[in-house]
This record gives C-alpha cells, sequence and structure tokens, in this order.
C-alpha cells in the first residue's frame, strides 16, 4: 500500500512476518506487500543470499507495481484461514 504517494515493500524474515504486518498497520498501511524469506539470513553466503533475493523479488515488484485494491486483495485472501492474533490482558 502506498503512504503518502510513495509504494512500499516490507523485506522480512518469516519470523517476523506477523510483527511486520502489525507495525504496517499502526502506521496506517495494514495491506502493505511483505517479501519474506526463511529465518535466519545471518551467516549466509552471497550465493545463498542472492537466491534468497531472487525468490522475494516477484513480491517485492508487485509491491511496487500492483495497484493498492489488488495488494488488499491478496493480504486478505493470504490471511483466510489463519489464526486470530492473541492479545494479552496485561501488558507485557
Amino acid at each position: 500500500m502506498e503512504r503518502h504517494g510513495i509504494p512500499a515493500v516490507i523485506i522480512a524474515t518469516d519470523t517476523f512476518v506477523q510483527f511486520a504486518r502489525r507495525m504496517a498497520t499502526t502506521q496506517g498501511c495494514p495491506y502493505v506487500a511483505i517479501a519474506d524469506t526463511p529465518n535466519p539470513v545471518r551467516g549466509l553466503d552471497p550465493e545463498a543470499l542472492k537466491r534468497r533475493v531472487e525468490a522475494m523479488m516477484p513480491a517485492i515488484v508487485a509491491g511496487l507495481t500492483l495497484p493498492p485494491a489488488e495488494l488488499e486483495r491478496r493480504a486478505k485472501e493470504a490471511a483466510t484461514g489463519q489464526p486470530a492474533p492473541v492479545r494479552a490482558s496485561l501488558p507485557v
């Protein structure tokens, strides 16, 4: 989703996708495209990193070029069947 007219994509490891989605939502971009890769990336050799980036490229290009309505549709489709986030009753 665009923020201030600028297309945006969040790049994260799979461990942080839900956190990234929550943060984007708090900033008014609930349907921002998220390109994710398996965790960890630290310590990967350059060739392995290149393969990871190449695998994320379709999500990155989509996030930068698709209309916001399509990004929203895709995000909602991906969320179908996902459990709702659990909120703590006391601050952590």
